[in-house]
């Protein structure tokens, strides 16, 4: 078994599967990332540059992302483990090269989320 970093140049397009997606056999194909990594890293490795936000000039690891969907997850990442009981991880390279992942989520947010949305439409009504 093997494994690859996100984004790593995995292969090229077979000829079966160009044809089933209308491009090129050998298009480059990368390692995939699960959602809320995605999230994670769109979240935390952002450009913040001249928006006077605390983070900004700092590392990476001085963020903590709150990914929200069905379910919300926040994200923190480290140069060294750090284990927190309740808090899932730390993995290593898991999102990001070389650094160690903490995550800690809540399942029902989609559920609370279309509560507040109901809530707020009685609120309103009313």
């Amino acid at each position: 078994t093997s494994f690859s970093q996100p984004g790593e140049l995995v292969g090229g397009l077979t000829d079966q599967a160009a044809v089933d997606l209308g491009l090129q056999t050998g298009t480059p194909v990368g390692a995939s990332l699960i959602d809320a990594h995605a999230g994670g890293v769109g979240m935390l490795g952002a450009a913040v540059s001249g928006l006077g936000l605390p983070c900004e000039g700092k590392a990476i690891t001085s963020r903590l992302a709150l990914i929200c969907g069905t379910s919300s997850c926040h994200m923190a990442l480290s140069a060294e483990p750090c284990f927190v009981p309740g808090v899932w991880g730390p993995y290593f390279s898991s999102m990001v090269p070389g650094l160690w992942l903490n995550e800690g989520g809540q399942g029902a947010t989609g559920k609370l989320v279309i509560y507040m949305g109901g809530v707020s439409m009685v609120l309103v009504i009313n």
